[in-house]
Order: structure tokens, then sequence, then C-alpha cells
């Protein structure tokens, strides 16, 4: 399992996160915020997280190039 930092600074960050996840369809991946996890792909489970806490994405394996180049723009400063 591989796991990173991500972030969202409102609803609509959410959004954007759900859509640039979605661009991956083939990538096993879920969301965990405080004791909840929640798949990825999924609208309402990305949607019914509370972004106030600390989110974590879980992949599978360790993602590639393409997709972490996608993924940067969530990615806390400090991760970058």
């Amino acid at each position: 399992m591989y796991s990173l930092p991500i972030a969202a600074v409102n609803k609509n960050g959410l959004i954007d996160i759900f859509e640039t996840l979605a661009q991956f369809p083939n990538i096993g991946m879920m969301i965990k915020s405080g004791e909840y996890t929640v798949d990825a792909h999924s609208l309402i489970g990305v949607f019914s997280l509370d972004i106030n806490k600390p989110i974590e994405l879980l992949l599978d394996k360790e993602p590639d190039e393409e997709f972490k180049n996608a993924i940067s723009r969530f990615l806390p400063a400090s991760v970058h």
C-alpha cells in the first residue's frame, strides 16, 4: 500500500480531486479521512469527507510519474 497526503480547501477542491482521480480508473485507490475510508472513485464517498481533517490517498502500488504530476496540485507543500 502506498500513501500520499492530499488537501482540499473547500468542497470545489474535492470535486477537482475526484475529477483528477477519475482519469485513472485502473488504479486501485481509497481516501482516508479520520476514521473513514472511502472509494476514491466514488463521488458520494469523496464528497462525504471532512475537509477540515487530514486527507490521505491510499494506492495499491507506488504511482507513476503521470499520476504524480496529475495530483501534484493537491499535495501539501511539505510533500513536493
